[in-house]
């Protein structure tokens, strides 16, 4: 019997020190509700696809990807509620809780009446806002300002007595300053300089820190490097073969292939530090960016909560230039498994996870390229590859005014928006519905169209399912056209040389969404939610307001342990 007994208690030890990193770091206490994590970190991936995370599983490392997905709650069916899924919209929808109907982020750009012109999500007109830390001709008028409700940072921010910070990175400079609300700071990445800056809607200066960074020199270090499959290439089954005809190239080579070598693209072809945007380095840049604003501002260190938003834009660049089903994109997850390893770790060491409430979303999907899916015998709406779909549709909509009414008074088809001359209208005595509506039927029997509704429609009724529902969603009543037209599936841009996005189809709108870390109960999860139940879900666990339009719902009974 005692020997038995002592062989039991072996067998119990041995199973105690057997227990492996992730058995300890899933033993977290659970948290009182009036408790919050010290730090909130939102990681946003431009362009990535839900189907990603397990189509290069079998490449993935313990503790990247994986440890997200295992660690992590993870949505299944998560999507975009609004219609024109781009970067702008995308990202303010996060931390706003809102849809563009709300926030009044109705594409990357939008057309103004007042103007005759486009106007960028963050350009602010005639505000004289300067770079700060750019070139002198740097052009500086960028803020928040046309993001028209608050942020979770925002709220939280004036709940703590204005003692908590919000920060957002990105090498795109909406992809900064959205998520960074009206009272953060942000930073975004300067092409020409290799350098991150800001604008003086922030700041004067740049910080020490900041300084600091730059002066380091990454981006001419990383221009030395030739990009080549961190894996043998021959594993990456996956992905079609790397020359392709439906692929686009950087300039200055011939084929979409790799390797591709940065240095002799710099010393022959003249490319600056803006080279580096569609190569996987650029987010290997960025998440030690990230390390640093963490340290100089000394984040998460204080009596309060604080934010950190890091918004990864390479995959977009890779993905426009090659496509969702290209060697280029699954080497870039390849490597972001490990820049996301090293990153958690650095906040293992630093915070303890369980300090931690990490978010992982993206602004929107993509589409494989039109061109080699119609190749495949799927149906586009494409007439001829190399012209634009949308181009095609401004241009008959043009000629049936012509023909119709006698003079073309299309404005402007911008993010699937078209904007009448309201002038012409009432000088000629026309009825505004009426001319929407004349302009909806032509429009549907284009064979690039997969869909339309008129502004007057979406005044008078709401829609609870379907693209008429994310035309709702994207309708805002002072900043959108007189008529929505979207394209059908599988159609977008050109058709080839590489993808796009920005459609209402699930390719778009369906995104990854996880929460890890911070009192979070690892599970899988089929029901549906939006990424604007992000904001509330945050708010939640900060115990801060909730932002001022929000319109998701908290997911904490799902995913609080």
């Amino acid at each position: 019997m005692k020997s038995t007994s002592l062989f039991a208690a072996l067998i119990l030890l041995m199973v105690c020190f057997c227990s492996t990193d992730a058995d300890a770091r899933q033993s977290i206490t659970e948290r009182a509700h009036y408790e919050s994590p010290d730090l909130v970190v939102g990681i946003i991936i431009d362009q990535i696809r839900p189907d990603y995370l397990y189509k290069y599983w079998n490449h993935l490392e313990e503790d990247g990807i994986k440890r997200l997905m295992n660690e992590g709650a993870v949505f299944r069916n998560a999507y975009y509620r609004h219609l024109q899924t781009s970067t702008g919209p995308g990202h303010a929808a996060q931390l706003t809780g809102a849809s563009p109907s709300v926030h009044g982020l109705i594409g990357n750009s939008w057309y103004v009446r007042e103007l005759d012109r486009n106007i960028n999500v963050i350009e602010d007109v005639g505000s004289g806002y300067q770079g700060v830390g750019s070139l002198s001709d740097y052009p500086g008028e960028k803020s928040p300002n046309n993001m028209l409700t608050t942020t979770v940072g925002d709220e939280l921010f004036m709940f703590t007595g204005e003692r908590s910070r919000t920060v957002g990175i990105s090498r795109k400079d909406r992809g900064a300053i959205l998520p960074a609300g009206h009272t953060g700071s942000a930073y975004w990445y300067e092409g020409a300089t290799g350098n991150f800056i800001t604008s003086t809607f922030y700041r004067d200066e740049l910080p020490g820190w900041l300084q600091d960074f730059n002066d380091r020199n990454l981006p001419q270090e990383f221009l030395t490097r030739t990009w080549e499959p961190l894996l043998p290439i021959e594993q990456y089954v996956e992905s079609r073969s790397d020359d392709n005809p439906y692929e686009g190239t950087f300039p200055g080579m011939d084929t979409p292939t790799f390797p591709v070598d940065l240095a002799y693209l710099v010393e022959e072809h003249g490319q600056g530090p803006g080279l580096l945007s569609a190569t996987p380095f650029a987010d290997e840049l960025l998440f030690e960016l990230a390390i640093a604003a963490l340290e100089g501002e000394e984040l998460g260190r204080g009596s309060v909560p604080d934010i950190l938003s890091i918004s990864l834009s390479a995959p977009d660049a890779i993905g426009h230039r090659f496509g969702p089903a290209s060697k280029q994109v699954q080497d870039y997850y390849i490597r972001l498994d490990q820049y996301l390893a090293d990153f958690f770790s650095y906040l293992d060491d630093e915070y303890g996870m369980d300090n931690v409430l990490i978010f992982l979303t993206a602004d929107h999907g993509a589409s494989y390229i039109p061109e080699y899916m119609s190749d495949l015998g799927i149906p586009t709406g494409h007439t001829e590859f190399g012209v634009s779909a949308a181009g095609q549709v401004s241009q008959a909509v043009r000629d049936y005014m012509e023909e119709t009414y006698g003079e073309d008074f299309l404005l402007s088809y911008s993010n699937q928006n078209m904007y009448l001359d309201h002038s012409y209208i009432d000088e000629n005595g026309l009825d505004h519905a009426e001319v929407q509506n004349d302009i909806m039927r032509f429009a549907l029997s284009l064979p690039q169209v997969g869909g339309a509704i008129t502004a007057d429609a979406l005044n008078k009724s709401e829609f609870t399912e379907g693209m008429r529902a994310r035309a709702m969603h994207s309708f805002h009543q002072q900043r959108s056209g007189d008529v929505i037209v979207w394209l059908k599936p599988q159609t977008h841009g050109s058709g080839t040389g590489g993808t796009g996005h920005g459609a209402g189809w699930a390719y778009d709108s369906h995104i990854p969404l996880i929460f890890m870390g911070y009192d979070i109960k690892p599970g899988q999860y089929y029901e549906k939610a939006y990424v604007s139940d992000i904001a509330s879900t945050v708010s939640v666990f900060l115990n801060s307001p909730f932002p001022s339009g929000n319109i998701g719902n908290p997911l904490n009974g799902f995913i609080r342990r």
